[in-house]
């Protein structure tokens, strides 16, 4: 299904660009000066006007394609270089309007400043294209195209420009230095060959015909070239069309394929969220099941029975505030009290447990800490087969605290060991859903720390969970009435 969409989206663009080409070589044709028979003076003006139109419907292309390449491209250098149509667009515009409004005979110094203002131009369009070896990447399509409206511009504005009855040489050389400024840089991008497709050709071919409109225009248009010349113009004038027509509709392709693409990650993102945060709560749900199922031995003490309330209510606090999605920060934790407390469920369950402390403290989440735990246990018993593991705290150096968590189980087989963290990965005779580990590594990262494996030795495996020690601040430690500092968990 959508291989047919996909090609009847293509055919459309096709019949579409065939379109929008036929019709612009069509008004440009019955618009293009010597392009129709010798009129009156009146007509004449008229179709200088229409000729004017055309121009500014050019210089806006390349203005356009400028500001897309732009903000395509964000850095300065590759903004001067996706300009360059524009610049070219620029420099005929700053020559032909005084031009216009002085009509001949001008004076030296009026030719003198337009000279003036064509080599800044020059300078500016090379000046520009010198960073394009450097910055290949923004030559694509919107590039191409604005460097094609920019020349026909060029071309057009060049048709506006007062002559008399012949063209004087400080003007032919005017006219000559606008048509080099445009053969040279179309040259520079040809040879670079930083274009695709039919790019470099139809570049090429706008060249030539835009230095046979210079030839024409500086010699005089009252010859049979001047006819055929202003058709090339107007075939390749339509031809860019085509190509601004194409790359638009690639644009909105390429707008719609994203805005889908952050569409469906979104909802990825939100599956997986709630397959996570159910993940949590099956975990959450067993240790409250076993607790309160042992609520009913009548053989058990006092004190046993305490705990077990205090577990379950610990326990039935965090389902609230994963329920809830409430959000608390990373605090100084204590992992003698902590890992005590999150252990004492493990306990509960009939799971053998040895803890090995140093009395350290880490910068974390207590809730997160006790999932990431609760997971490595539970994992052990669910795919290694066994009750019985350690926990040990090593603090590393003066920033890290590491807690392992080692089961003497089956292990894990060396061709799983690079990927058991991946989303849904898990063995092939695992009942889970490859969910937990990856959920554990992301809730370490969050609070800055780290979950890895460690390398294998014996039977079993272990994980190493590496967590911040707290910053050496007053700022941060809670002083009890006594003066001693204390711990607040979080849970």
């Amino acid at each position: 299904m959508r291989q047919i969409a996909h090609v009847s989206r293509e055919l459309r663009h096709s019949v579409g660009t065939l379109g929008v080409g036929g019709l612009g070589f069509a008004v440009l044709a019955w618009t293009s000066w010597g392009g129709v028979p010798p009129v009156s003076s009146t007509d004449a003006e008229a179709r200088t006007l229409v000729a004017a139109v055309v121009s500014c419907v050019f210089v806006a292309g390349a203005v356009l394609a400028a500001v897309m390449g732009c903000r395509r491209h964000a850095r300065a250098h590759e903004g001067w270089v996706v300009g360059v149509g524009a610049l070219i667009a620029a420099q005929a515009l700053l020559v032909t309007l005084p031009a216009i409004a002085n009509p001949p005979p001008r004076a030296t110094l009026e030719l003198v400043a337009l000279l003036v203002i064509g080599l800044v131009g020059l300078a500016s369009v090379m000046g520009a294209l010198t960073a394009l070896p450097g910055a290949r990447a923004v030559a694509d399509d919107v590039f191409a195209v604005g460097l094609g409206m920019g020349l026909l511009a060029a071309g057009h504005l060049l048709l506006l420009i007062p002559q008399g009855a012949a063209a004087s040489v400080p003007m032919q050389l005017l006219i000559g230095l606008l048509v080099l400024t445009q053969v040279a840089a179309a040259a520079i991008v040809v040879s670079q060959r930083v274009l695709v497709g039919l790019m470099t050709p139809l570049v090429v071919l706008t060249a030539v015909v835009l230095t046979a409109l210079g030839v024409v225009v500086g010699l005089g248009r009252d010859t049979a070239w001047d006819t055929l010349v202003s058709l090339a113009l107007a075939a390749v004038g339509a031809a860019w069309l085509a190509a601004a027509w194409q790359c638009l509709n690639r644009g909105v392709d390429r707008a719609a394929a994203r805005r889908d693409a952050e569409i469906t990650e979104a909802q990825q993102a939100t599956i997986r969220d709630q397959r996570e945060r159910m993940h949590e709560l099956r975990s959450t749900v067993a240790g409250l099941v076993n607790g309160s199922e042992l609520l009913d031995h009548a053989d058990i003490s006092l004190e046993a029975r305490l705990r077990l309330w205090e577990s379950v209510r610990r326990e039935l606090g965090r389902m609230q505030r994963l329920l809830s999605d409430e959000s608390r920060p990373a605090t100084p934790v204590d992992l003698d009290e902590a890992l005590v407390l999150i252990l004492e469920l493990q306990r509960l369950k009939g799971r053998q447990v040895e803890l090995h402390t140093t009395g350290d403290t880490v910068q974390a989440r207590y809730d997160s800490l006790a999932e990431v735990v609760n997971i490595l246990m539970d994992n052990a018993a669910t795919h290694g087969g066994t009750d019985s593991s350690v926990v040990e705290v090593v603090r590393r150096d003066e920033e890290t605290v590491d807690i392992t968590v080692t089961d003497f189980g089956r292990g894990i087989p060396e061709q799983e060991r690079q990927r058991i963290f991946e989303w849904g990965e898990h063995g092939d005779d695992s009942p889970g859903e490859g969910i937990g580990l990856h959920l554990a590594q992301r809730l370490v990262a969050q609070d800055g720390g780290s979950l890895r494996l460690a390398e294998a030795k014996g039977v079993g495996s272990s994980f190493v969970i590496s967590l911040p020690a707290p910053r050496t601040s007053t700022e941060n430690d809670l002083v009890d009435e006594d003066g001693h500092v204390s711990w607040r968990r979080s849970g």
